[in-house]
């Protein structure tokens, strides 16, 4: 009788039906634990790309209003004064688009702080561009510089007129300040098919082109004129003329950009712009359609009758 209680208690342990109902406890919990796991993964991708579009959007803001608000500068000058001289840079732009001053456009326009068309300028080293946008041009004086320091090209802000020059500046006036010197400056801006803003900028003598940012999918520009009833109205690129632009004294600036995210996301939404284009989404990213007016004062003419 005590063997048998001994044998009893030696084979005491767990059974297979309680190691199956512990496996199944056990695989039951880690299921659980994944997707918290998988959740929380998803959601902080979400959460950076929501970061990396936000970035995005401040970076563009900032950069454009900065742009924009410089453009027609031209020193100790208003922008209506007399534009002399002549500029002639390496791989300029040809046309319309001339950093320098265009022989086929009145001079009394050239060179102008703000230009935009929706045909691709020729000439220069613009490769592998969206069909469709707007090119736009932004010109202005840079930093001053002494006479003999200015690097090419230059400018000098003389009143009345204002005076281009490469290598030896005009002579000092008198009343003249050594510091109305002025380096030339421009920057040309574009889109590139892989969804990828572009500039073209003046460096010394010379245009370079140099990327901005990524994930810039359309961009689409509105330009308010103003009037002589003081409302104003709203122009596309595609109906600008060099004229206009003394009455131009806003652009509103659109944009849909991007930022990668989790490879199961859709967003099924198309996002349309001003000027009638569609820009269709995609897998795997996060889309974000935006826009934001600067004002435009330094080149408005004091000849403007509106």
């Amino acid at each position: 009788m005590r063997r048998a209680k001994e044998r009893a208690h030696w084979q005491t342990g767990v059974t297979l039906i309680e190691l199956m109902i512990a496996m199944a406890i056990g695989l039951i919990m880690i299921l659980a634990l994944s997707r918290v796991y998988l959740s929380s993964a998803e959601s902080a991708r979400d959460a950076e790309a929501h970061s990396t579009l936000t970035d995005k959007m401040r970076l563009l803001q900032e950069r454009f209003n900065y742009e924009f608000r410089r453009a027609d500068f031209w020193g100790r000058v208003p922008a209506d004064a007399e534009r002399l001289g002549n500029l002639t840079l390496g791989s300029d732009c040809g046309g319309e688009f001339a950093f320098g001053r265009d022989a086929t456009v009145s001079e009394d326009y050239q060179p102008l702080g703000v230009w935009a068309s929706t045909i691709q300028p020729v000439g220069c080293n613009i490769n592998d561009a969206v069909a469709n946008q707007s090119y736009v041009v932004l010109r202005y004086a840079g930093d001053p510089c002494a006479s003999d320091e200015c690097d090419s090209p230059s400018l000098s802000s003389f009143y009345p007129s204002i005076s281009f020059f490469i290598g030896t500046p005009p002579p000092l006036p008198e009343r003249a300040s050594a510091n109305d010197h002025w380096q030339y400056e421009g920057s040309l801006y574009y889109l590139r098919r892989d969804s990828t803003l572009w500039r073209l900028r003046m460096s010394g003598s010379r245009l370079v082109n140099q990327e901005v940012l990524r994930g810039v999918e359309a961009l689409a520009y509105r330009w308010h004129e103003a009037t002589a009833s003081g409302d104003g109205v709203w122009l596309v690129t595609s109906n600008l003329d060099p004229e206009q632009m003394q009455q131009i004294d806003g652009v509103e600036i659109e944009m849909v950009v991007s930022a990668e995210t989790r490879a199961t996301y859709h967003d099924a939404r198309s996002y349309q712009l001003s000027d009638g284009r569609v820009v269709e989404t995609k897998p795997g990213f996060l889309y974000r359609h935006f826009s934001f007016v600067v004002p435009l004062e330094m080149h408005r003419l004091e000849n403007d009758n509106a």
